[in-house]
């Protein structure tokens, strides 16, 4: 809601759903079967309100809704236990007047459900719990507020609606009514109401029924409210809602409160209604003077409180309008959020212990909240939706009790405990709010009729089929006749002329007598309601005749229904409890589990040792204490399976391990077996106990887990460990022999992870079919020999036996190569050799049998011999091509070099080849050095030393072209590489590069030509970038300074500037602005167009200067004469080309450009 609630459009929906249930079963609290209500009037702002009702309960049921005047069809409902039904109540139903309507709003429902009545309409809402007819009183206060809003006419409000005909309502207004003023009466049909508007505060009405003419007093309903109130100081601008709450009978009213505020707010409002005069009153522990006036005491808090009285009193808790700050003149604190709401509290003598409720979001809600307020022994037992919740404050003063302010998320909540406790639900958005008690226990504090259990001796409110009860009748004074009715459920009465007080007790200071029927009662299963009419030695408006009602259940007993499935000893045993809710709530557990172990829990978890046969018992209470034992359940909990099994060994890594199944079960078959291997890799599900191999790939430490299951659902694991042992990494060298070498030399190379290999067992495998048992085959050396006798190819294997067993082979092809290579080469372009490009040698040699094994070059054997290279087989390029750099020279023309080559087959085995080769010389050229220019600088020719030589060259770089012309502008600002190819006359070439750098001009803006008036100066706002750059104007005349970029120009002449910029690197650049000065004008008054060439026009100095000037001549008539944009053309003493005559005439000359406007007179003299 805004601050003007009448500007926005937005409906605030309260869903204040909620259901109060009690441990065992209480006739006094907020559910019900019958209920009525009332479309309150509403604030409808722009547009029209709408009201819904919201129903739920505990079990499923089924109702009706109904208006009073039949004015529309009876809307039939269901209810799913726990789930809310809305319905929408037809438009014709709205009161909006004050006086007398029949347009009472009747609920009814097959069993009992909570009711909540919301009335909404743009940007205002208000929501209400409704109260049960079985609970309703005859005397009520209508408790409401200072009526202000934002806007009017708005009024305090309330709504009397009679549950029987002939019901006679009297009516003390406590502020003049719409249309009534005074005390007056209202006799009323069923379903009939009357509401009362008040422009003031009607706190304080009293409405109560009284005698009709058949001398009975009969329960009404009221509803207290506004149609929108603002709340809080600064009342012009405050936010402003509806209110509306169903009131409490006073009989109900209690003498105990405790306060929490409302979080995060500043501050709340709270009043004190006195049902009695002088009642004494404490705020904590401060005794309170009750002032002459209304029947209250308001005050303002921020803190929790205790309050009591030694009579019975209603407090009423105010959320304030949005951002009200206590102090500061209640200066608006623009972080609060809110709008105003009305709780009626509920004192701690009315409690209850568990409660459904609804936390809304509608229609701006952005945090809810839930108010607990319980004794601090029972905060262990308290549970938000399931889940103990202990986050509670003991309350400072008397901390046996303590709160709670709990954030919760919007919808629904279910709160229980133990033992009692009050609660209250709210939130809060922006201009929005809703709140109102979570449920409360409406039973009168001093008269009741309750059963006594002649077994237990317990008191009850509810019974249970056959049990014999007492009926038990307490009143605050003594009665010398009491009518009991309706006891056999048949409207007959038994008259006690005599009764007997059975005992007495003290409460508050007040004496409460006892009475019982004469005999005990029993009853069938359902619901009766029992009237005791008592003779009230003090008569009062209703007569001296008193109705005590007893509403009560007769519960049957319930048959407990164990759900559980036979488990395996170890595993988690779940039971539920199937018993069904139909006839009764089913409220407490006890679990036998056969074991020696029990549980509270409806629905437990039981962890049992051992295997055998158990017999679990369940006995359940419902709502009326009714307990039931179920017969014996047998449970079998079978034996578990043993989950075992075996590994080979050893275990190698990259090699198969052995896995064996050795599981056993004795009461059930193991059908899955799921093996989870330790390395990383996926979980396998087998379906037999067949061995089975998995390699693993990894050394190490693995935990290997089996688990079984059985068909009887039962599980088991295993674990073992397993040491992954490492396998070796298998090398050896094979020898480059020829088949006249004396022997094959085989040398081991093996390494292992673990650093065992000293511990290595070798097996080798010479691959020779023609070995001899002198000369055999295989060896277990380290390094062994072998002789070969013939040339061919053979497979080598080394097996390797680690130290922990594992065996690994590797196996690799030798070759005994022939006895005759053939040494053969050739030079690659061999005719045309530059010192500065590397000789290529095609390899070309060959051999019998086999591979050229290795290959010794010698670059230069005439002059230098001992300079060679060694290539062994493995070393050789696979292209047969090798290189050789003899390094650049420029002198002498030439050089010879003799290659020579060595090309082996084995060790002994070797053929030789050389040939001499011609090296030119390579020109050497050099780029002279090129340093720095500017990007705007003229292009350079890059000059080059040739030291001599004769050849081309062509350049090449960005932004220069082939013949050496660099030009800076195009290649722009930054370094660049200029290279230089020069081929000499003998085919050889040599490529040289030089950097050189651009550096970049200044950006520079000498800005828009400029325009100023004689004596007036100007600031020329150039812009100018680059590297450190200085400034320079020229010419200097005019100028504050000419060495800054934006210096102040004051010429006298017209005069044309030039700005240059220069940068640290001496890159200039320039621009030029036009100052145009504008001179002072001088008008003459006089001029003699005669054409005698002498001043025939009428000339204005400089006038043609000002660009877009206009001047305008009039004769003494007002008539124009002359009118020009500009003046370029003076004026010549005629109009339209004729001669005006001489005299005076008279001018507006507007020169713009910062100048006034001229105005006067010229003569034209002829």
């Amino acid at each position: 809601m805004n601050k003007n609630k009448a500007a926005i459009s937005a409906t605030v929906i309260f869903l204040f759903i909620f259901s109060s249930y009690y441990s065992f079963a209480q006739n006094t609290s907020n559910q019900g079967k019958e209920f009525w209500t009332g479309y309150m009037s509403h604030i409808e702002s722009t547009g029209q309100s709408q009201m819904n009702l919201y129903i739920t309960g505990d079990v499923n049921t089924s109702g009706t809704v109904e208006i009073a005047d039949g004015s529309f069809d009876p809307i039939p409902f269901t209810v799913t236990a726990k789930q809310v039904t809305k319905i929408a109540i037809p438009r014709i139903a709205f009161v909006k007047s004050s006086g007398q309507f029949l347009k009472g709003l009747h609920i009814t429902a097959q069993k009992k459900v909570a009711v909540y009545a919301h009335i909404y309409a743009s940007s205002v809402s208000g929501a209400t719990l409704l109260l049960p007819v079985n609970v309703l009183g005859k005397s009520y206060y209508s408790l409401n507020y200072t009526q202000k809003a934002n806007e009017s006419p708005t009024y305090s409000t309330f709504m009397v609606i009679a549950t029987e005909d002939n019901t006679v309502v009297e009516i003390v207004p406590s502020a003049p009514l719409i249309g009534k003023t005074g005390k007056f009466t209202v006799t009323l049909k069923k379903g009939e109401l009357y509401q009362g508007l008040s422009s003031g505060d009607l706190t304080g009405t009293k409405i109560r029924s009284i005698s009709t003419s058949d001398g009975q007093c009969k329960k009404i309903a009221v509803f207290s409210g506004s149609t929108k109130i603002g709340i809080g100081c600064d009342e012009g601008s405050f936010t402003s809602d509806n209110l509306i709450q169903q009131a409490y009978p006073t009989s109900s009213w209690g003498k105990n409160f405790i306060t929490v505020p409302l979080k995060n707010r500043n501050y709340d409002v709270f009043r004190i209604f006195f049902s009695e005069p002088d009642t004494k009153l404490t705020i904590n522990g401060a005794l309170q003077t009750q002032e002459e006036g209304p029947p209250y005491i308001e005050f303002n808090s921020q803190i929790p409180n205790i309050i009591s009285a030694d009579k019975p009193i209603q407090i009423i808790q105010y959320a304030v309008s949005q951002e009200k700050s206590l102090g500061d003149n209640c200066n608006g604190n623009p972080n609060d959020v809110g709008d105003p709401e009305m709780i009626y509290l509920n004192p701690i003598e009315q409690t209850l212990d568990h409660v459904t409720l609804y936390s809304a979001s509608e229609s701006a809600i952005s945090q809810s909240y839930i108010n607990v307020v319980t004794k601090s022994s029972n905060v262990k037992t308290f549970k938000l939706d399931g889940k103990s919740y202990d986050k509670f404050t003991p309350l400072q003063g008397d901390t046996s009790y303590s709160y709670a302010q709990i954030n919760v998320q919007n919808g629904t909540h279910n709160i229980n405990a133990s033992d009692g406790f009050n609660a209250i639900a709210y939130g809060f958005g922006y201009a929005e709010s809703y709140g109102y008690s979570a449920g409360t226990n409406v039973k009168n504090l001093n008269e009741s009729i309750v059963f006594e259990n002649q077994q237990t001796n317990k008191i009850q409110e509810n019974g249970c089929v056959g049990v014999s009860y007492k009926l038990k009748l307490t009143l605050p004074y003594q009665t010398g006749r009491i009518t009991w009715k309706n006891i056999d459920g048949d409207n007959t009465s038994y008259i006690d002329n005599n009764p007997t007080v059975k005992s007495t007790t003290q409460k508050d200071n007040k004496t409460l007598y006892t009475y019982e029927y004469y005999k005990p009662v029993t009853f069938l299963a359902g619901d009766y309601s029992i009237t005791a009419t008592v003779l009230n030695p003090v008569a009062d408006e209703c007569g001296s005749d008193e109705d005590i009602d007893f509403d009560f259940n007769i519960a049957d007993y319930p048959a407990p229904v164990i759900s559980v499935s036979d488990n395996c000893n170890g595993d988690t045993t779940y039971f539920a409890d199937s018993t069904s809710n139909e006839s009764s709530i089913i409220k407490t557990w006890l679990w036998d589990f056969g074991d020696g172990q029990t549980s509270t829990l409806q629905n437990p978890r039981h962890y049992y040792t051992n295997p055998g046969i158990y017999n679990v018992i369940l006995t359940v209470g419902n709502e009326n204490e009714c307990y039931s034992t179920s017969a014996p359940v047998a449970v079998h909990i079978i034996k578990k399976p043993a989950a075992a099994f075996n590994l080979s060994i050893p275990a190698c890594v990259n090699k198969d391990v052995i896995i064996s199944d050795k599981s056993t079960s004795e009461e059930s078959n193991i059908i899955k077996w799921v093996w989870d291997y330790g390395d990383g890799t996926e979980i396998e599900t087998r379906t037999s106990s067949t061995p089975f191999t998995h390699v693993f790939t990894t050394t190490g430490i693995d935990t290997v887990t089996l688990t079984i299951f059985t068909d009887k659902g039962c599980v088991d694991s295993s674990k073992r460990v397993i040491n992954i042992n490492p396998q070796p990494v298998i090398d050896f060298t094979v020898p480059d022999i020829c088949l006249t070498d004396a022997v094959a030399q085989f040398t081991d190379k093996s390494t292992i992870e673990d650093g065992s290999n000293n511990s290595f067992t070798y097996q080798w495998d010479f691959g020779d079919n023609n070995a001899t048992p002198q000369n055999s085959n295989t060896s277990t050396s380290k390094n062994p020999k072998h002789i070969y006798t013939r040339a061919d190819n053979y497979t080598v294997t080394l097996t390797l036996i680690t130290s922990s067993g594992c065996s690994y082979s590797k196996s690799q092809i030798f070759t005994v190569n022939g006895d005759t290579p053939a040494a053969k080469f050739t030079i690659e372009d061999k005719d045309n050799l530059c010192s500065g490009n590397p000789v290529i040698i095609d390899d070309q040699s060959t051999v019998n049998f086999g591979n050229i094994t290795k290959i010794i070059w010698y670059y230069d054997y005439s002059d230098n011999p001992q300079n060679f290279e060694t290539f062994n087989r493995a070393d050789m390029p696979a292209n047969r091509k090798y290189t050789h750099d003899y390094g650049v020279f420029n002198s002498p023309q030439t050089k010879t070099y003799t290659i020579r080559m060595e090309a082996y087959s084995g060790e002994s085995c070797v053929n030789i080849t050389q040939q001499d080769i011609v090296v030119k010389a390579n020109p050497l050229v050099f780029i002279t050095q090129l340093g720095f220019i500017c990007q705007s600088a003229s292009p350079v020719q890059i000059q080059v030393d040739k030291n001599g030589f004769i050849g081309n060259g062509i350049f090449s770089g960005k932004g220069v072209s082939a013949d050496g012309l660099f030009d800076p502008y195009i290649a722009g600002p930054g370094v660049f590489t200029i290279n230089y190819d020069f081929t000499a006359q003998n085919g050889c070439s040599y490529t040289t590069s030089e950097e050189i750098t651009v550096n970049p001009d200044p950006v520079i803006d000498a800005g828009e030509d400029l325009t100023i008036l004689e004596g007036n100066s100007v600031i020329l706002k150039a812009s100018a970038s680059g590297n450190g750059v200085s400034y320079k104007w020229t010419p200097s005349t005019g100028l504050n300074r000419d060495d800054i970029l934006q210096p102040t120009a004051s010429p006298i002449f017209d005069t044309n500037y030039t700005l240059t910029v220069t940068t640290a690197n001496s890159c200039t650049k320039t621009d030029n602005i036009f100052v145009k000065v504008l001179k002072d004008l001088t008008v003459i008054n006089t001029f003699t167009p005669n054409g005698d060439g002498i001043n025939d026009k009428w000339n204005i100095p400089y006038l043609d200067n000002y660009p877009g000037s206009t001047v305008k001549i009039y004769n003494r008539y007002g008539e124009t004469v002359y009118s020009s944009i500009g003046y370029s053309d003076p004026w010549d003493g005629t109009f339209n080309g004729r001669i005006l005559p001489a005299g005076t005439y008279y001018y507006i000359i507007d020169p713009k450009n910062g100048r006034k406007v001229i105005s006067g007179n010229v003569t034209i003299i002829r």
